[in-house]
């Protein structure tokens, strides 16, 4: 019995950081309730801002709202979704998405969050063949105040050059600080003359 306990407590502290997290989501939605219950707006959303950042670290590294665009983003959020996978030999091909679950430092000293992403891509053919790509296309990261969870991501690329046919535009996200990728697929054709 005591032997139980043990592994039990042993694997209570290996396993401890999702509890703590999710103490510190309650504890920073308690605070924004009190917040709003005492009609404080500040401290209302700076604990939302907190459940936020404590709920991140159990999230798995992926990618939410990917969409094909009819143009160029202007921001978070901000964007018109492309009604067809179909483009023309040599019209660009514009991704957005939002990356969530990456690795964020935070340096309470200064009062800083830190992340760093780098992301590449494949052109695959119908086949299963590389046919372009390129590596280390995109390196986002930066040091700010605000918890970086709206954080939108924006990739053009030149289908110039393809026959026309199907293809998968494969996106490789990389979390540099935990080293950990995720791939967004996106099938894709191209039209003939």
């Amino acid at each position: 019995m005591k032997r139980l306990i043990l592994c039990i407590t042993l694997i209570c502290c290996l396993v401890g950081s999702p509890a703590r997290a999710d103490r510190e989501f309650e504890q920073s939605l308690d605070r924004a309730r009190m917040g709003l219950k005492n009609n404080d707006p500040a401290k209302t959303l700076q604990a939302l801002k907190d459940a936020t950042a404590a709920a991140w670290a159990s999230f798995p590294f992926t990618a939410l709202n990917v969409h094909l665009t009819a143009a160029a983003p202007t921001g978070y959020g901000r964007y018109v979704k492309r009604v067809d996978n179909v483009y023309q030999p040599g019209e660009p091909l514009i991704i957005y998405m939002e990356p969530v679950g990456f690795k964020v430092v935070h340096d309470k000293e200064k009062g800083l969050y830190r992340y760093r992403l780098s992301a590449d891509f494949n052109l695959v053919d119908a086949w299963g063949r590389v046919v372009g790509g390129r590596r280390s296309f995109g390196r986002f990261g930066e040091e700010t105040h605000q918890f970086p969870d709206r954080f939108p991501l924006t990739f053009t690329i030149s289908l110039a050059g393809l026959p026309p046919g199907r293809y998968k535009v494969e996106t490789i996200l990389r979390d540099v600080i935990a080293q950990k990728s995720y791939t967004v697929i996106t099938p894709v054709k191209i039209q003939g003359h």
